[in-house]
């Protein structure tokens, strides 16, 4: 093996072709340093591409989530203001007593059914919870957006704690004294003075609701209640309108659908 390349390395230099040889050798790894870079760079284009379709999609998944929670708030927004009418309504009916103008099933259907229903102040986790949890967010374009959906999600989820540590308890609390006086036993003393019959029309069911104080105070709690939480969900409201007007500013794609 040492004889055969000493012959050839004998042929080279009687031939005067060692110059030759170290050129197209320098050729060769040129080549193939030049198609090492284009390799690297194709699939750099090719990384790129599938990181800016990823963007994409989840600016496409976030815009709709984001869709879906305005739909949503603006819902509670006028779930929260019927209450608060019916509220007030019952509040004034419970003042004036006696000369009291709502019927006792208006009275009792309002106060144990319309005040008590809780409204759904809440959110599926989506597409940006996501994101964060997996540490991936920085697949979206930009800080801005970041910081608007830190922002609106943030100020979301301290609503709905908070709508949950009192004003969902009130509700509740609500329904249950409510419900005291469809117990038969909680009214017996007007029974047994005369009135006999017992149905939402019933006459003891009205004296039961209007003569319990708790119920007056938890209606008025229900209806502060809404008060608060309307304002913060048209805060809120603003808030999720501001990120979709930047998202639709930003991203061209969302009204070419592509």
């Amino acid at each position: 093996m040492i004889t055969f390349f000493s012959k050839i390395r004998r042929k080279l230099a009687d031939d005067n072709n060692i110059l030759k040889y170290a050129r197209y050798a320098m050729g060769e790894i040129l080549l193939v340093v030049i198609g090492i870079l284009i390799a690297l760079q194709i699939n750099n284009w090719n990384e790129e591409r599938q990181t800016i379709i990823k963007e994409k999609s989840y600016v496409r998944a976030i815009y709709k989530d984001l869709k879906t929670d305005l739909r949503n708030i603006t819902i509670n927004i006028e779930k929260l203001s019927d209450q608060y009418a019916i509220g007030f309504e019952v509040l004034n009916a419970l003042e004036l007593k006696e000369t009291i103008n709502l019927d006792s099933a208006t009275l009792t259907t309002n106060i144990g059914w319309e005040l008590t229903q809780i409204i759904p102040i809440e959110r599926k986790e989506n597409t940006w919870d996501g994101l964060k949890v997996r540490g991936t967010e920085t697949l979206i374009f930009g800080d801005s957006l970041k910081v608007l959906l830190n922002n609106f999600y943030g100020a979301f989820d301290l609503n709905i704690e908070r709508f949950n540590q009192l004003p969902k308890k009130v509700r509740e609390d609500l329904r249950l004294e409510t419900g005291k006086c469809h117990d038969y036993s909680s009214v017996k003393g007007v029974y047994e003075n005369g009135i006999n019959s017992y149905g939402e029309f019933s006459p003891y069911l009205r004296y039961c609701i209007l003569s319990n104080n708790k119920i007056f105070e938890l209606v008025g709690a229900v209806s502060l209640s809404c008060i608060v939480n309307i304002d913060l969900q048209k805060k809120l409201k603003k808030e999720v309108e501001t990120v979709i007007s930047y998202m639709e500013n930003q991203f061209d794609f969302l009204h070419k659908g592509t």
